[in-house]
């Protein structure tokens, strides 16, 4: 019996100094109901690789996940959430600007046929705001207003890039800390 307490106590206290420290790190630790529904496609914003690493955390959370890096709006049929993940690289050989406004209607088209069908956006950026360049902040301050979820990996200062955002965040310090606030998009 003092055994069983024991282990009890002791994922009681290290759940709930996990969940401390993910809510101080800033917004919700994770959302109160599941905003999303499996199939998931995951899409880079700036033609980055940062979209397939929250595609490979989803798919470890056993989620049906699909994830294309340049999504159009043809690829939301018969998807239930969509995440737009912000990272920006560019080709250097072609005009950068050129290649920033058309991943910038890009993303705009897909938020508003995801919004026309009824499907949540949740926004993703898993760089620290130091290492943010002016293109993944234009890119990340159009698409935001109109995202379901936001999450954000690095210290406060990401917390300059809400500015107005009324809906919930989360914010952690980590990126090996994702998995529960993308898990609790879905379930």
């Amino acid at each position: 019996m003092g055994l069983i307490f024991s282990l009890l106590a002791s994922w009681f206290s290290l759940n709930s100094l996990f969940m401390k420290n993910l809510s101080k790190a800033g917004g919700v630790a994770s959302l109160p109901r599941p905003i999303g529904r499996e199939p998931v496609l995951v899409t880079t914003i700036g033609q980055g690789i940062d979209g397939l690493l929250v595609s490979e955390y989803l798919r470890d959370l056993h989620a049906f996940t699909a994830f294309r890096q340049k999504a159009e709006v043809e690829d939301l049929r018969d998807m239930g959430t969509l995440i737009l993940v912000i990272g920006s690289e560019f080709n250097l050989e072609k005009d950068a600007v050129a290649q920033f406004k058309e991943e910038l209607n890009r993303a705009q088209s897909l938020q508003a046929k995801a919004k026309k069908l009824n499907i949540p956006v949740v926004l993703v950026c898993l760089r620290n705001y130091p290492n943010l360049n002016r293109f993944d902040r234009e890119l990340f301050s159009v698409v935001l207003d109109d995202s379901s979820y936001v999450l954000l990996v690095g210290n406060r200062q990401q917390d300059k890039l809400l500015a107005g955002y009324k809906g919930y965040y989360t914010r952690v310090l980590r990126f090996q800390d994702l998995k529960v606030p993308l898990n609790s998009i879905l379930r």
